[in-house]
């Protein structure tokens, strides 16, 4: 079984078509979950229906305070789930949410587990989707396929994540560009460490995770850039990583999307990062944040190669301009371009 969970926030122009596409897919055994974020529009109502008719399909849950943004809300509800199974349907009791520094706590009424059906808190495979993108029809069969192949070479109970390519479009889903990948130059072989600790590559609503994966969701990071950034950085330490090149669902790009999708590596928005880079910065200080907590979360579990990458890595700030360089290039810790790597190290610790 699968079960998808999607993150709901004022989502009343867009959702209906998101839940449409995820109730169509050519996939069986698929179980919903949908999360509101204390929304303040017609969405919660909009939930209500889709329960009404897809009972046993569908699932909505409210928080009680809000999450504080899309990586809070998701990895709170994974951390929950993760919680609330010891073993796929068996219901564990007596568990508190993680709390954590930068995220608030879960924040649900009640717990997760009180919620949700057992099948859909004990499903095998956990797909993420926001609400205003669009599924197409194969993508969580494809998905699972591309999984299961993964898991034929991997030992039993070893964590994966899977995602996709995606097509990027407009608010009326007419299309800006026919390969994420592509448009962003994305290269989703490079999944060792090194890389995604200064380049992550995988994008939220394309991921399906195992339940092995799901157990080490446990306990939330005080920092992260995003969850699916953390995800990755958790599959490449201790799991594998696969993923499909064909895009699978529609990822619509509107004036109130959390991030959008940038035309990646240009030389004018590399200058436009030197002349401000309070953002880049800011995404420095989370990227440095996310990998002490990969360490502090995680230390009895990282091998003695892993550790020693991570010391190198977040003693990078303490650094001179010549010193920061020799580290990035011994350990591997360089964007899929030259363009992209300069910058890095023009303004990475700064």
């Amino acid at each position: 079984m699968i079960t998808v969970l999607v993150a709901a926030y004022n989502g009343e122009a867009y959702i209906r078509e998101q839940m449409d596409s995820i109730l169509a897919q050519s996939q069986g055994g698929i179980h919903i979950v949908v999360s509101d974020d204390c929304s303040s529009d017609r969405t919660p109502e909009i939930l209500e229906e889709y329960c009404a008719r897809y009972p046993g399909r569908v699932t909505a849950i409210r928080r009680e305070k809000p999450s504080g943004g899309a990586a809070a809300h998701f990895l709170g509800l994974l951390s929950e789930l993760a919680r609330a199974e010891v073993m796929p349907g068996v219901a564990a009791a007596g568990r508190e949410p993680a709390a954590a520094e930068e995220f608030t706590a879960c924040g649900y009424s009640g717990s997760v587990k009180d919620q949700l059906p057992v099948a859909a808190a004990g499903a095998d495979y956990f797909m993420l989707s926001d609400q205003d993108d669009v599924w197409l029809p194969q993508k969580a069969e494809k998905l699972l396929m591309c999984m299961q192949e993964l898991e034929a070479g991997l030992k039993p109970g070893t964590p994966a994540l899977v995602h996709s390519d995606l097509a990027v479009v407009d608010e009326n889903l007419r299309v800006v560009a026919h390969s994420f990948f592509k448009y962003q130059k994305i290269s989703p072989e490079r999944t060792a460490l090194p890389q995604l600790l200064v380049q992550n590559n995988v994008t939220g609503g394309a991921v399906m995770i195992n339940r092995p994966m799901l157990e080490l969701l446990k306990d939330l990071p005080q920092v992260c850039l995003m969850h699916d950034a953390w995800l990755a950085l958790l599959a490449s330490c201790f799991g594998a990583i696969g993923w499909v090149k064909e895009p699978l669902y529609l990822y619509r790009q509107h004036g109130s999307n959390t991030l959008g999708a940038e035309k990646g590596d240009n030389l004018q928005g590399m200058r436009d990062r030197l002349e401000d880079g309070s953002g880049a910065r800011e995404n420095y200080r989370r990227m440095f944040g996310q990998a002490r907590c990969l360490q502090e979360l995680f230390a009895d579990r990282l091998s003695g190669e892993q550790k020693e990458l991570l010391d190198a890595f977040v003693e990078i700030p303490r650094m001179g301009r010549a010193g920061r360089i020799r580290t990035i290039l011994k350990y591997g810790f360089t964007k899929n371009t030259w363009l992209r790597t300069l910058g890095q190290m023009l303004m990475i610790g700064d």
